[in-house]
């Protein structure tokens, strides 16, 4: 596991006006997060600290690619990841972080540990969808479970059918009224 330091800028030490930053992260980066929406990541980090007199802004350019599950068939896919983001930094009386993305440093702190804002904007930057590309991308057995060209059930299971249900398998799909019109013919 990295240390902490190496995503924590001192901010007391800048002066006011723009400062530029870059991380790399990767699967050990986000391993210190609970979320488990992608497996591994390849993240390019570029930010900017804007230092005011009274606060900062710190904004984020995230790019690169995400290893995670395709949402069609499972399988593993990698997507592509750019997205930026704005966060506030205000100085205050104490330290916290309220819920329109402005964080509120307290006169004791010197260091801005950016890990957050570094897992939130490449969690915000994941397409919705994660699907391959190309569909023929995907795991083809699953493709053919899913349009139901093919029966995956174990073959025990295929024999061990209730005989109540056997019998309703003779019944035709278009219902009982194409029985009765045969009925009346």
């Amino acid at each position: 596991m990295r240390g902490n330091s190496e995503f924590e800028i001192p901010y007391t030490g800048l002066g006011i006006g723009r400062h530029a930053f870059r991380f790399q992260l990767d699967g050990t980066f986000f391993s210190d997060f609970e979320s488990k929406s992608f497996d591994d990541a390849d993240i390019t980090a570029k930010t900017e600290l804007d230092r005011f007199e009274g606060m900062m802004h710190f904004d984020v350019h995230v790019t690169g690619t995400v290893r995670s599950s395709c949402d069609r068939c499972n399988a593993p896919v990698t997507l592509p990841i750019d997205h930026h983001a704005r966060y506030v930094v205000k100085f205050g009386d104490s330290t916290y972080r309220n819920d329109d993305d402005i964080f509120v440093l307290g006169p004791a702190e010197h260091l801005l540990d950016v890990r957050a804002f570094l897992f939130e904007s490449t969690v915000l930057g994941i397409p919705l969808r994660r699907v391959h590309e190309l569909e023929d991308d995907c795991d083809p057995k699953v493709l053919e479970w899913l349009t139901g060209s093919v029966d995956f059930a174990p073959e025990e299971e295929q024999e061990e059918t209730d005989p109540r249900w056997a019998a309703l398998r003779g019944l035709s799909s278009s219902g009982p009224k194409d029985e009765e019109k045969g009925k009346e013919e």
